[in-house]
């Protein structure tokens, strides 16, 4: 049985990683936190460690040697990337750096969870071979990040996704799920009508490295929703499908939306190497919001 290794575990996609791995791997999982978010489906072996430290990561890896490599483990708060970027380096690039560096001696699949932010928007509909330009440093951090596995003569998959939203044990608020709290509490929210991308179901993401891995085949591939739209499309979409108030949902214009790190403002990805990969895609945005409406409802965090 194959030994796969998840870190970030507790995340929202390491959670959800952990669901779609449960049957065939001998599963570990690691975390910055002292506990297990994963009751329901129980890792083989769970781990606190600072991935950070080079000492413990290299006798992390001497004593479990896993042979597919997960790596959820960053920091995707763009605006504090902006405020701490000794902090984003570390976590997005210095982990995949030591991990890389531990593992020389044998050569496990990495797959590296990266992001649309490696582009610059200013296109759209972005293929993998397309030309990456970052404008935040959360991108040049995860565009770094994926420079040094394609240098790494290791087997790889980059796996970048955007938008990414699910719901989880302990996890820290999504746009969806900000969405849904703030309107069940009849607050009004202000959404512009811009960053047009391609909103992403956790359990969708999951579900393609799976299916990936299980195929072997490697390389960068985007993984996203096939359905794109702008934040406030997406809101309303939302509201629309869990049956909330559209009122309460208020257009706001860019200019007047307070954020530290640039985005790009047209990020939508290109499915075709995927499809063609995998002769499967995530569904359309109802049908991921409708899914995740009814595992809301079972009440059910990992099933």
């Amino acid at each position: 049985m194959e030994k796969i290794l998840i870190t970030g575990s507790n995340g929202l996609l390491g959670q959800a990683l952990i669901k779609q791995f449960k049957d065939g791997y001998y599963l570990i999982g690691c975390d910055i936190s002292d506990e297990d978010f994963n009751k329901n489906v129980p890792l083989n072996e769970f781990y606190n460690i600072d991935l950070t430290k080079r000492d413990k990561v290299q006798r992390f890896f001497a004593a479990h040697k896993p042979d597919i490599i997960v790596n959820t483990a960053a920091l995707t708060n763009v605006d504090q990337c902006e405020d701490d970027r000794d902090l984003c380096w570390a976590l997005n690039v210095r982990i995949v750096e030591l991990i890389l560096e531990a593992v020389e001696s044998y050569s496990p699949l990495f797959v590296q969870v990266s992001t649309d932010y490696v582009f610059d928007g200013k296109t759209g509909y972005y293929q993998e071979s397309d030309k990456t330009n970052p404008v935040s440093y959360y991108g040049h951090t995860k565009l770094a990040a994926e420079k040094i596995i394609l240098a790494s003569g290791l087997e790889y998959i980059i796996a970048r996704t955007m938008i990414l939203y699910g719901h989880g044990y302990k996890v820290r608020n999504n746009f969806v799920t900000w969405v849904i709290d703030q309107l069940k509490a009849g607050k009004k929210i202000k959404v512009i009508d811009g960053q047009r991308g391609n909103p992403t179901l956790v359990d969708d993401l999951a579900e393609a490295i799976f299916r990936l891995i299980s195929k072997k085949e490697y390389g960068v591939f985007h993984i996203s929703g096939s359905e794109d739209c702008t934040r406030l499309e997406f809101a309303r979409r939302i509201a629309k499908n869990f049956e909330l108030n559209l009122d309460l949902i208020q257009e706001i214009d860019i200019k007047d939306l307070v954020q530290k790190a640039p985005r790009p403002s047209n990020s939508t990805f290109n499915l075709d190497k995927l499809n063609n990969t995998l002769d499967w895609l995530p569904g359309n945005l109802d049908a991921s919001l409708l899914k995740l409406k009814s595992r809301m409802a079972e009440g059910n965090d990992i099933e």
